[in-house]
């Protein structure tokens, strides 16, 4: 059951921070140190707090399902596993909002017959969305916002909503499949084709074929000369997507599944380092590969997980 601590001090963007149970953050000591905020005298300037200095405390107490916010105010929440519930205080001049998400809880109607199993089937895809957090080496506020059941899109969503934007493109670029992730990585970092004309072009003849014949052809535009940065690791991407990785003449080896996303992951890397804006460039990236993804994820036909909407 997460706790999502959202801070909305004036003139500046909000910040989020999210708690499980037995968590803790406070204001006026070294934890959270990545969630300042700046110019509110009341608050330590350096930190980040759910417990702001001595005027203000949040506890999420295990056994009794009990939110308790000590501020400028008393307020106690009883916690449900029914709905989503939130509260607000402040603390100085920042406001505070906390909300409440249950872990989600499946409902298993009864059957009216013994014949018929009225059961829904609820698509859940928590364990392949686990297996990326851990070779894509997602944060430990990303893991922690995994719901079960869980879909990929909706878990997509809220990582960009929580602000978790490396581990957005971290997971985009180890659930596409290769070519769709190669793809997407040509779009959003819009890697100049005229730059590199031999890479790009083999790159995009893979991206339609995906073919082993053209994946060497890649390998060998790529030693045959010097791309930048950026075009380097999308071609490294479609190395890595299959074949063997062994020089030549060698025994084979098989890249791991995770390299490609590896190297997507990179070539992001030195893109978002050439913009001229950051945050115009990191949005295009998460719009596209939102976009890939609800493509291949998206099924109107799959029983809505409750709690999601």
């Amino acid at each position: 059951m997460p706790l999502l601590l959202t801070a909305h001090p004036d003139n500046q963007p909000d910040r989020r921070l999210l708690l499980r149970v037995g968590q803790e953050a406070r204001v006026g000591s070294s934890e959270w140190v990545e969630l300042s905020i700046a110019g509110d005298d009341a608050i330590a300037s350096e930190h980040f707090v759910v417990r702001c200095g001595s005027d203000a405390t949040v506890e999420v107490l295990d056994d009794q399902h009990t939110l308790l916010v000590n501020g400028d105010n008393i307020d106690q929440l009883t916690l449900t596993d029914r709905s989503d519930q939130t509260t607000e205080f402040f603390a100085g001049r920042t406001a505070f909002s906390l909300s409440w998400f249950p872990d989600l809880v499946e409902s298993v109607p009864k059957p009216a017959d013994r014949d018929v199993d009225l059961t829904p089937d609820i698509v859940d895809e928590r364990c392949q969305i686990l297996d990326v957090a851990k070779s894509m080496k997602l944060s430990e506020a990303a893991i922690g916002l995994v719901n079960s059941p869980e879909r990929v899109t909706l878990f997509l969503q809220r990582l960009i909503e929580a602000e978790l934007h490396d581990d957005a493109v971290r997971f985009i670029a180890g659930t596409l499949p290769a070519t769709d992730a190669v793809h997407w990585a040509m779009h959003a970092s819009g890697v100049n084709a005229a730059a590199e004309p031999s890479v790009i072009d083999a790159v995009t003849a893979w991206t339609a074929s995906a073919a082993e014949i053209d994946r060497c052809v890649v390998r060998d535009q790529l030693s045959a000369c010097r791309p930048c940065h950026v075009a380097k690791w999308i071609a490294k991407a479609v190395v890595f997507s299959g074949g063997s990785i062994a020089p030549e003449g060698q025994p084979i080896i098989v890249p791991p599944k995770h390299l490609c996303g590896i190297a997507i992951l990179t070539a992001h890397r030195w893109a978002l380092a050439a913009a001229t804006d950051r945050t115009a460039a990191i949005n295009q990236w998460l719009d596209l590969g939102t976009s890939a993804i609800q493509r291949l994820h998206t099924d109107e036909t799959a029983p809505t997980i409750p709690g999601d909407r």
